[in-house]
């Protein structure tokens, strides 16, 4: 009890002291700066601050450029330089065959050199599609020219005539030669008036082929000699191919024996429905019925003769449309009525009969084909019929082999005429 008079000055003190530093005693106290006379210093930007960045942009774009020209330059005229020296020391050289461009260059510095431009025997198109070849050309380039007709449809040559040759240069015709024919040999030059592409066009006209050999060489006025060559690189490595197998399927076989019509304790009517199921891609189906044992016997002896089902090679005929034309046994009988009421939309092949057909199937053909109605109209005899089913399909596999492919690298052949 004697402690509450002291918590109650404490709190006094403190409210004093608190109310003290809020409230300053010197009266004439004031801030050094006041709040309303501070303000921010205005910073200066300039108007065209984007147009400097792009400026400076351009100038060192333009400066890596130039010294990427330099670098190139360097280079090239170091190994021109070295190129000369070692035609000089060897008399050969040999370049890429990007590095072309050299070649010209070259041939201003070190004078006349001859350039073989084709050395072939080509195949011309037919109908009138030119076959065309083209080269590079340097004015006062002089180009040299032999073809000869190595063989052309002697039929082809009477009614459309040989072959035309000509030579382009830029839009200018240089040199034509028409109808050409076999064992006909020409031979030309012409000198390049301008700076312009050369082309050559061989047009055939007909439906046949024809052959020629070509020659073809320029001069530039250096002593050199410069010939392509193209290498082939061989490189076998395993490869996973998708492939596609067409499989020949006997989906049923069955025997059903029909009764006569005065044994009532028998059937003398067969009502089968036919279906090709659990075939994927399928392409066709068909079938085959057999109304005696002659018939089983001939379609015994087929297989025998031919070592495979005989219905399966018929649905191979016709679907393929190569190879033999498959028969196979085919009777009639007076006693019994075939009716066979086709539910699906497949194309019946020209070949099928009464007792043997085969239809085309595409990807929309449904799983039911259809329903076969043999009836025995005889009073006295029963008949054993026998009735075969083939599918067709396509099983898509992959498999691993081994492949070859070649690289072709282009080369040039540089050296001195001695």
């Amino acid at each position: 009890m004697k402690k509450k008079p002291l918590h109650l000055i404490l709190i006094i003190f403190l409210f004093i002291g608190c109310k003290s530093l809020l409230n300053p005693v010197e009266t004439d106290f004031s801030p050094s700066v006041s709040l309303d006379k501070l303000s921010t210093g205005k910073v200066s930007v300039p108007e065209n601050i984007g147009s400097t960045l792009e400026d400076n942009f351009t100038r060192e774009a333009e400066a890596l450029i130039r010294a990427t020209e330099t670098d190139l330059t360097s280079y090239y005229e170091n190994y021109l330089d070295s190129l000369k020296m070692k035609l000089k020391d060897s008399g050969y050289v040999k370049i890429k065959g990007y590095e072309a461009f050299l070649v010209d260059i070259l041939s201003d510095q070190i004078k006349n050199d001859t350039v073989y431009l084709a050395n072939l025997v080509t195949q011309t198109e037919s109908k009138g599609i030119p076959l065309s070849f083209q080269y590079s050309a340097l004015k006062n380039d002089k180009f040299y020219f032999e073809i000869e007709c190595l063989k052309n449809n002697a039929l082809s040559e009477l009614i459309y005539g040989g072959i035309d040759v000509e030579f382009i240069e830029g839009a200018e015709v240089r040199y034509q030669h028409f109808d050409l024919k076999k064992k006909d040999n020409i031979k030309g030059s012409f000198k390049i008036l301008e700076d312009n592409p050369v082309i050559l066009n061989i047009t055939k006209k007909g439906f046949t082929k024809g052959a020629l050999k070509v020659k073809v060489k320029k001069t530039l006025g250096s002593n050199l000699i410069v010939e392509k060559i193209t290498d082939s690189l061989e490189e076998t490595k395993m490869v996973v191919k998708e492939v596609a197998d067409t499989i020949y399927h006997l989906v049923d076989e069955k025997q059903y024996t029909l009764a006569p019509q005065l044994d009532i304790t028998k059937g003398h009517q067969l009502t089968m429905p036919l279906s090709v199921d659990d075939l994927d891609n399928l392409l066709g189906w068909g079938f085959w019925i057999g109304l005696n044992e002659k018939d089983i016997d001939n379609y015994n002896k087929l297989f025998n003769q031919n070592l495979d089902d005989p219905l399966k090679l018929f649905a191979k005929s016709e679907l393929t449309k190569v190879g033999l034309n498959i028969q196979l046994p085919y009777s009639l009988d007076e006693n019994l009525i075939i009716n066979f009421k086709n539910s699906s939309s497949d194309a019946l092949s020209l070949n099928s009969t009464k007792t043997y057909s085969f239809f085309s199937s595409d990807s929309l053909s449904q799983d039911f084909k259809g329903e076969l109605l043999i009836t025995n109209k005889s009073k006295l005899y029963d008949y054993m019929i026998t009735v075969k089913t083939v599918g067709v399909n396509v099983i898509k596999s992959k498999v691993e082999e081994e492949e070859t492919t070649y690289t072709l690298n282009e080369y040039i052949n540089i050296s001195v005429v001695k």
